[in-house]
């Protein structure tokens, strides 16, 4: 079993595990960036022509920063700060000082003191952890193959690409989410608002914004309860790649209850109760010299993390959470595909570190801490079954020294 996890901020996440056995991501298919080598480049089937934009080349820390959201809106909480606040409390500590210096120390000085240290002290704290370079390392930290190579385009039905180790494929609900900046694009990976695609304008052979506009439009329009579910996974198989003549296929549904991590919860909590404290002093403060842009953008910034906490708070009462999903795809000696309504993966059967029985259930480990899960009913006959026990026995998996 795996537990609940939260992001740096409060916002919920695909579960996580809280032992080594259970860490691995409950959805093997939640947008891992590393892609299958044997397949470098994904632009295939119906998508070669029409209506796309293509981008090829390297994602880095730099275009994380570039691109991570509410960038703007940290500018000006810095210049607030380091411009105007900061040194405001700064130069009320030295003032005090000398005063108690001249005219002797008094409770009431050593008081003010303190309160101007700690004030402006917090005010910088907070500034750099919200700064786009900060929420960058966190970023990668929680997921460093986010920066790494990318290739791929975005067509009507959503987006596929890959990063020379494994190919990946979002649709169209991935896709309208997606947010265009002068910096480039970022397409939300749904787990936690700083876990994205990241790809720079750079990236782009041609940015044109007229087909970015159009191809928008059409993944607006996208509705999945008026699809086919099993025409849908059926094509996104096909659109990872060639089956295999060697390959089995398997499909069934897959049903975990995670435990919730609460330390990781009353953590996220204490953060942002900080933060929410230190927007809101900086926020008074700002009204009351007048500055009235900065302290509606403060407000924002309040309003915003206060939503996070409450996301955290609502954790702390859910012991267990129940996570669901469908999966398709094919097994081959050397590859793996699996893919369910909205995302896919094809990635190679090295990927898999060890393996572990769960009840009835065969789970592979991977890389990036992910997991497959497989049982008896997710193929045609108990030949295919059994070929997957023994060929995902431990001699035959990959280890890493």
């Amino acid at each position: 079993m795996a537990s609940a996890g939260m992001t740096d901020d409060g916002s919920e996440v695909e579960p996580t595990s809280t032992s080594e056995s259970d860490r691995a991501s409950v959805n093997p298919y939640a947008s891992s960036m590393q892609l299958n080598g044997s397949d470098p480049d994904p632009i295939t089937n119906s998508d070669q022509v029409g209506c796309f934009l293509a981008f090829d080349g390297e994602i880095t820390e730099d275009d994380i920063r570039r691109l991570i959201p509410e960038r703007e809106l940290w500018m000006i909480l810095a210049v607030l700060m380091w411009g105007f606040l900061i040194p405001a409390f700064a130069i009320g500590a030295v003032v005090t000082i000398i005063n108690a210096v001249r005219e002797g120390l008094d409770s009431e000085s050593v008081g003010l003191i303190f309160t101007c240290i700690g004030v402006g002290c917090g005010f910088a704290i907070a500034t750099q952890y919200v700064s786009s370079s900060r929420r960058a390392r966190r970023a990668l930290k929680q997921r460093p193959d986010l920066v790494g190579r990318a290739v791929g385009r975005f067509v009507p039905w959503g987006l596929l690409f890959n990063d020379g180790e494994r190919t990946h494929l979002l649709n169209a609900d991935y896709c309208r989410q997606a947010q265009s900046t002068r910096h480039g694009v970022r397409v939300p990976l749904l787990e936690g608002p700083y876990v994205q695609l990241y790809l720079s304008t750079r990236l782009f052979e041609r940015f044109d914004k007229a087909v970015w506009n159009h191809l928008q439009a059409i993944w607006q329009q996208h509705d999945a309860a008026q699809l086919d579910p099993d025409a849908v996974v059926e094509r996104n198989c096909q659109q990872l790649g060639e089956r295999p003549e060697s390959a089995i296929s398997f499909d069934g549904q897959v049903t975990l209850h995670v435990p919730v991590d609460q330390k990781a919860v009353r953590r996220i909590m204490i953060r942002n109760g900080g933060l929410i404290v230190v927007y809101g002093v900086a926020m008074f403060i700002a009204w009351h010299f007048g500055f009235w842009v900065i302290a509606a953008g403060l407000l924002i910034l309040a309003l915003s993390t206060t939503r996070y906490f409450y996301n955290s708070w609502r954790w702390t009462s859910i012991p267990t959470q129940e996570t669901s999903w469908r999966q398709h795809g094919w097994i081959s000696p050397e590859e793996v595909v699996s893919v369910n309504e909205n995302n896919g993966i094809r990635l190679s059967r090295e990927e898999c570190l060890r393996i572990e029985w769960i009840d009835e259930t065969l789970v592979w480990h991977l890389r990036n801490n992910r997991a497959m899960y497989f049982s008896r009913e997710h193929f045609q006959s108990d030949e295919d079954w059994n070929w997957i026990c023994e060929s995902s026995s431990p001699e035959t998996v990959s280890t890493i020294e």
